[in-house]
């Protein structure tokens, strides 16, 4: 179990500085992320499939992420070995809006957490769900 944990572990945190990097500044690069049966829920706002997803994103203004904490664990195998779903969870803080508008972006807490699942087909992670909260 230790040597899933670490996997999982190594996996989950790859894929955090890939997602923030592509939500950050290069968004087009999200729907490598997602699949047609991907789900979000961002802020109560229920998506479902890759180009509604993407669309969505692409749509929010400028970001800048900074992750502070970050969690990763294996969570249900198929029973047969295959390789486990993994959550996500982060912690962090978000501005929306260019650093240089007037008045400034706010600064504002988030949680986010993402169940990461293998494609069979192209043995790679992909965002099966995908919650993001402001809290506060």
């Amino acid at each position: 179990m230790t040597d899933t944990v670490s996997i999982t572990t190594e996996g989950g945190e790859q894929f955090q500085k890939h997602f923030y990097s592509y939500l950050d500044a290069d968004r087009q690069n999200l729907k490598h992320l997602y699949h047609e049966e991907s789900k979000v829920v961002w802020n109560g706002q229920a998506l479902k499939g890759r180009d509604v997803v993407t669309r969505f994103l692409a749509d929010l203004p400028t970001s800048k992420h900074e992750v502070q904490s970050l969690d990763c664990q294996p969570v249900a195998t198929g029973g047969d070995g295959s390789d486990p779903m993994i959550l996500v969870s982060v912690m962090g803080t978000v501005q929306f809006g260019h650093k240089d508008s007037k008045p400034p972006p706010e600064t504002k807490p988030f949680a986010q957490t993402f169940v990461l699942g293998k494609d069979p087909v192209n043995d790679a992670y992909f965002i099966c769900a995908d919650n993001y909260r402001f809290t506060a």
